[in-house]
């Protein structure tokens, strides 16, 4: 659809039409006798018209670019999906474990990254833990950086080993305590069961509840981890008895109206985060707007290109001789 947010300038056309042709038909040579020129001249053909009305669609492209032509695309109520989210990553040594291929924190990095890239609306904050939490970016929608941290993360980023899950929901939460959003949420990634750290996980989730803060937590392994180990150039595996607090786990997701889920291998890592991406949705709802191109630009170029032709035509290469 076209517009003219100048319309009224069209008005000008005809007038201008009619002033041109006026003019010119009261153009003439002040000669006594216009014989020998007829001789010695080019005779009126259609041809002598072809500058005047380059000239003349030169003027009409003008007063229709002053007109400002504009295209318009109305966009009804944008429904804005988005909410605030700290993604909380057990970086523990445990997550080296190969029950998951190639291993837990590779399925797990690759998993998140996908999840990520599905929440466009969102600001996401990443948070990674062991026997301390810290956070590594802060709340933001520059998910590039997001994802560019998360892709260095190892189970190196944590200094101090073990499993300090109420020290990570409560990074968490000092994320998200000060959001204005109407929606923020917490998803809790771990292979571990709580056993560092100076804050008790249900305490945590118990602040989380006041702050109205929804907790999901993933637990993610198999019953027992299993770790490459060299033996004489050869490569053994040993398996490690242990896993992660389920009842504690649950007992946080329901205590902050969030949900728990069990990863046993990385195709169920994967659907529980498209569950969760299809649970966590807040909507927006924004007033109509109108949004314009503006097409003035070339017409005014096109316009000058026919009036530079036309006069160039009409008073030195076609020369009419009345």
């Amino acid at each position: 659809m076209i517009r003219f947010a100048n319309w009224w300038l069209l008005l000008l056309i005809p007038i201008f039409g009619y002033l041109f042709w006026a003019l010119r038909n009261k153009q003439g040579l002040k000669f006594s006798s216009v014989k020998l020129l007829r001789r010695v001249g080019d005779k009126k053909t259609i041809k002598h018209i072809i500058g005047k009305a380059l000239f003349l669609s030169g003027i009409i492209l003008s007063v229709t670019a002053l007109a400002r032509p504009q295209t318009t695309a109305k966009l009804d109520y944008i429904e804005r999906l988005g909410i605030d989210i700290a993604m909380i990553l057990d970086v523990s040594g445990s997550m080296r474990s190969v029950d998951f291929d190639p291993n837990r924190m590779e399925t797990a990095r690759k998993t998140i990254d996908d999840f990520i890239a599905q929440r466009g609306n969102d600001r996401i904050s990443l948070i990674v833990f062991a026997g301390t939490a810290y956070t590594r970016v802060p709340l933001t929608l520059d998910h590039a950086i997001v994802r560019e941290s998360l892709a260095q993360v190892t189970t190196a980023s944590v200094n101090k080993d073990g499993t300090a899950i109420g020290m990570a929901i409560s990074v968490g939460l000092n994320r998200l305590k000060k959001s204005d959003s109407s929606s923020r949420v917490i998803i809790l990634l771990t292979d571990g069961d709580n056993n560092a750290g100076e804050i008790d996980p249900m305490t945590a989730a118990k602040l989380a509840q006041e702050l109205g803060i929804r907790i999901y937590t993933i637990g993610v392994g198999s019953d027992v981890s299993i770790f490459p180990v060299n033996v004489f150039g050869q490569t053994q595996y040993r398996q490690v008895p242990g896993g992660f607090d389920e009842e504690l786990l649950k007992n946080i997701a329901d205590t902050t109206g969030g949900q728990y889920f069990r990863a046993r291998d990385p195709e169920a890592l994967t659907q529980i985060f498209e569950t969760i991406n299809r649970l966590e949705k807040t909507e927006f709802d924004d007033d109509n707007f109108r949004e314009y191109n503006e097409l003035a630009y070339p017409l005014i170029k096109t316009a000058l290109i026919l009036l530079l032709a036309g006069i160039f035509l009409d008073r030195y290469y076609y020369v009419q001789i009345p």
